[in-house]
C-alpha cells in the first residue's frame, strides 16, 4: 500500500460507518391523512355522473312506498284546470330532476327535497294544422281541415335557498301519494293533444308547491269540496 493510499483510508472507513448507521436509522413517521371536507347540501353533477350505476328500482315496489322514502316531500300539485292533488311527492327512486338550464346551456340534477316550488312556463301554444301528402309519390302536402292542440313548456325550479333554474325537462314523472295511493304526473317539454281537441282540454301541471303547510291547506280544501282522497283520480 502506497503512502497516498494509507492517508485516504480513514476517510473511506468513516464513510462506510455513516452509511451503515443511515441504513439502520428509523424512518420518518408518515404524515396523517387529511380529513375529508364535507360537500354542500345540494350538488349539481354532469350527465355522465348522474347516469352511472344500475337502473333504479320501481317506485311502486313493496318496500319503496313514500312512507319508507326519505326523499318524499309533502306538498300539492295543481293542474291547469284547477285540479289539486295533495300528498307526499317524489320522483323515481335514486333519480333527481334532470333539467336543461337554458341560461347556462347545461344539464343540472336537482333532488326533489331541494325544491320549494316548480312552475310551468308556457313558451308557446297553438292549434297545429294536419297536413298529408296529396297523393302517393307526390311530395306536395295539402291541409286536411283538421287541427290539434300543441304546447311547448319550460319549467322554473325555485330551490329552498331561492335560487332559480329555468329550463326544459324531458318526460320525468312526479308521484303524489296519499293514504297508500299514488297518482302519476309528467313534467315534459312538448304537450300534444288529440285531433280536433282544444287547448284548454290539454291539461298540464301548472305548479307544484312543497311544504307541510301547503299540504295541510290543500287537504282541508279538498275535503271541504268533497273531492275524495287526494292523490286519487276522480272518474
Amino acid at each position: 500500500m502506497t503512502p497516498h493510499q494509507r492517508r485516504g483510508l480513514p476517510w473511506v472507513l468513516a464513510c462506510a460507518v455513516l452509511a451503515s448507521a443511515a441504513a439502520f436509522a428509523p424512518s420518518a413517521a408518515p404524515l396523517p391523512a387529511a380529513e375529508p371536507v364535507a360537500g354542500p347540501d345540494i350538488t349539481f353533477v354532469e350527465d355522465e355522473e348522474e347516469d352511472a350505476g344500475d337502473r333504479p328500482a320501481s317506485p311502486f315496489a313493496a318496500d319503496e312506498r313514500a312512507g319508507h322514502r326519505q326523499d318524499a316531500v309533502p306538498g300539492c300539485i295543481e293542474l291547469s284546470d284547477g285540479t289539486k292533488r295533495a300528498g307526499k311527492i317524489y320522483t323515481t327512486r335514486a333519480k333527481r330532476l334532470k333539467i336543461y338550464n337554458l341560461k347556462r346551456s347545461i344539464y343540472e340534477f336537482v333532488p326533489v327535497p331541494a325544491c320549494k316550488r316548480i312552475e310551468a312556463v308556457v313558451e308557446w301554444e297553438r292549434m297545429d294544422k294536419e297536413w298529408r301528402f296529396k297523393e302517393a309519390g307526390n311530395p306536395e302536402k295539402v291541409y286536411t281541415g283538421r287541427a290539434y292542440p300543441l304546447r311547448m313548456l319550460a319549467w322554473r325550479l325555485t330551490l329552498r335557498n331561492d335560487h332559480e333554474i329555468v329550463g326544459h325537462i324531458l318526460g320525468q314523472p312526479l308521484y303524489a301519494e296519499h293514504d297508500g295511493k299514488a297518482e302519476r304526473f309528467i313534467l315534459h317539454k312538448r304537450d300534444k293533444g288529440p285531433m280536433d281537441g282544444k287547448l284548454e282540454d290539454l291539461v298540464y301541471i301548472r305548479r307544484v308547491v312543497f311544504g307541510p303547510e301547503v299540504y295541510n291547506e290543500a287537504l282541508k280544501e279538498l275535503q271541504a269540496q268533497g273531492a275524495g282522497p287526494p292523490g286519487q283520480s276522480s272518474k
